[in-house]
């Protein structure tokens, strides 16, 4: 296995240079991997340690979408449908690349597989950009009606999202066009919530979950750290909380979206504290960020939940019935 303190070094100095909101041409080519995804600017007096690429191309401006003819009036029947688009290799832009074998989506595939879902249902986004995550959610706009449930699951680079994406101006217009009034989005990047909160205008009602706030550092483990989530650690409990007893707070014999999402919460906290930042190494990385605070801050990570809706989301069809 990699010597951890240089392996921890090569880390820190790839994180920083994939989460600086640099220029495009600022951005290096990292091939070593980093745990964390996109942060905000690191201190001036930090360099990497890595050479700089050419410009990551800019976002390729998206055909217009296409709007159903009509909206698709509730049918009274609650079908069920997906997109998980999760990004792991950023040679394409420049960025540091996450090797988790698309963790996330495997993950999430298998929960919405044991809840029943049609396969054909389920879009997998393995690798994406901006056309191919508009393409899916036009899709997501021409099959589903009011009455059903719609997931969308986001795993990328918060960076990724901010300046290649232009996730503020290129996302809630395809959003809003899908008509289900049972609409779940999860991001799981760093500065989640900033992404999340793009979508606060939706006048349909929605659930959005983001695995961390606007100012924190999301962690996706690699296999080479021998830590034992591989993957985003938020994703990793948000699935586990469906087969815990505890995360049903009411009761009622099944897990919502909003239930497992605090299970999740609590369980991210303690597994960043007592176990990612036990490793000094780790520990360190975080304090040489522009926010060190976060190590000793108990609330850290804030999950970020915004809830139009109400009343529970339930990701297993038959809570409907």
């Amino acid at each position: 296995m990699t010597n951890r303190r240089t392996l921890v070094l090569l880390l820190l100095a790839a994180l920083l240079a994939a989460c600086t909101p640099a220029t495009p041409s600022e951005v290096p080519n990292a091939s070593t991997s980093s745990s964390v995804a996109t942060a905000p600017p690191p201190a001036p007096t930090v360099a990497p340690t890595v050479p700089p690429a050419t410009s990551p191309p800019s976002p390729v401006p998206a055909s217009p979408l296409v709007q159903p003819t009509s909206v698709p009036a509730g049918d009274g029947v609650v079908e069920a449908w997906a997109i998980l688009a999760q990004k792991d290799n950023y040679d394409d832009v420049g960025m540091t690349n996450l090797p988790v074998d698309y963790a996330g989506i495997v993950q999430l595939r298998e929960l919405l597989d044991g809840f029943g879902w049609p396969a054909e249902h389920i879009l997998e986004l393995r690798e994406f950009d901006w056309p191919v995550l508009e393409e899916g959610l036009v899709w997501l706009a021409q099959e589903a009606d009011a009455d059903d449930l719609v997931l969308v699951y986001v795993a990328a680079h918060g960076m990724y999202l901010k300046r290649v994406l232009v996730w503020a101006e290129f996302f809630p217009p395809v959003w809003n066009a899908i008509p289900s009034h049972r609409q779940v989005l999860l991001i799981d990047s760093c500065q989640a919530a900033d992404y999340t909160s793009a979508i606060l205008i939706d006048p349909e009602p929605f659930v959005a979950v983001a695995a961390v706030a606007g100012d924190e550092y999301g962690w996706s483990g690699l296999p080479e750290e021998g830590l034992p989530i591989i993957g985003g650690v938020f994703t990793h409990y948000f699935v586990a909380a469906f087969d815990e007893t505890a995360a049903d707070v009411d009761g009622n014999g099944y897990v919502s979206v909003q239930e497992a999402s605090l299970w999740a919460e609590a369980e991210q906290r303690t597994y960043m504290h007592e176990v990612v930042f036990a490793v000094p190494e780790f520990r360190e990385m975080y304090t040489e960020l522009p926010n060190p605070g976060l190590v000793k801050d108990p609330n850290f990570p804030d999950v970020v939940v915004d809830d139009t809706i109400g009343e529970p989301v339930y990701l297993a069809p038959e809570a409907y019935r």
